[in-house]
């Protein structure tokens, strides 16, 4: 069987480093999490596993059916809606939400800052909203050493894009400070900055994916790292 996007080594990683980051700002107490666009649940499943409960909101039934099946471990912590993001302030009630995950959504809408308000309208005031981006800075280089493709790289340096693979298309791309921007004109602190994938997108196979992702959970924080990052990670409590 062909191996999914979500079960590929650097989804896996990407998971796996956006969950430790993600760790550090959490409460001992089990949370209520909403992931918004989350998908197949590779966020919301490792939380739901560690005994908080998350809703998954998704517009694609086959993956939040993907999702459910994976969830029949979880009994009671993991639920399903299907629906758009601009839905959530129609869905749930005001501060339903101690956590609100926004991850890999942002580059495809117009309009950062309404989606940025509807999905945090149930956030508890004091919760702590994630958003993780693609980094157009790191697009350049992951194009030309990682994969070889200079005149790709030329392309996108500097073009305020980014190159998503499965659409196989450049994206309007937004920053990390664009989005801390964004965070702090709806009142809410951004109070971390982590990179994603510091390294893994350039380095030549084969490679010890343990190691790697060692090397990358010790990179996540450390500047500059984050800003070359294929990914940037956010975190911000509403005020």
């Amino acid at each position: 069987m062909a191996q999914t996007r979500r079960e590929s080594p650097l989804a896996r990683l990407r998971y796996r480093v956006a969950a430790a980051n993600l760790a550090r700002h959490l409460p001992g107490e089990p949370c209520r999490v909403l992931d918004v666009a989350g998908g197949a649940g590779g966020d919301a499943l490792p939380l739901a596993a560690l005994g908080h409960e998350v809703t998954l909101v998704d517009p694609a039934g086959a993956l939040l059916e993907c999702a459910r099946t994976h969830a029949e471990g979880l009994p009671g912590r993991v639920h399903v809606v299907q629906a758009h993001a601009e839905d959530v302030p129609h869905l749930f009630t005001a501060a339903a939400f101690d956590v609100v995950l926004c991850h890999g959504l942002l580059h495809h809408v117009d309009d950062r800052v309404a989606l940025l308000r509807a999905v945090t309208a149930p956030l508890r005031p004091g919760g702590l909203l994630s958003v993780v981006g693609p980094n157009p800075a790191a697009d350049p280089l992951v194009a030309a050493a990682g994969e070889g493709d200079l005149d790709r790289a030329l392309a996108l340096a500097g073009s305020g894009r980014v190159w998503v693979q499965e659409v196989r298309a450049a994206l309007p791309a937004c920053t990390a400070d664009d989005v801390r921007a964004d965070l702090t004109a709806l009142g809410a602190e951004p109070i971390a900055h982590y990179g994603i994938r510091c390294v893994a997108d350039l380095v030549a196979p084969p490679v010890d994916p343990d190691a790697l992702e060692v090397l990358e959970l010790a990179l996540a924080d450390r500047m500059p790292y984050p800003l070359l990052a294929r990914f940037f990670h956010l975190l911000a409590r509403r005020s």
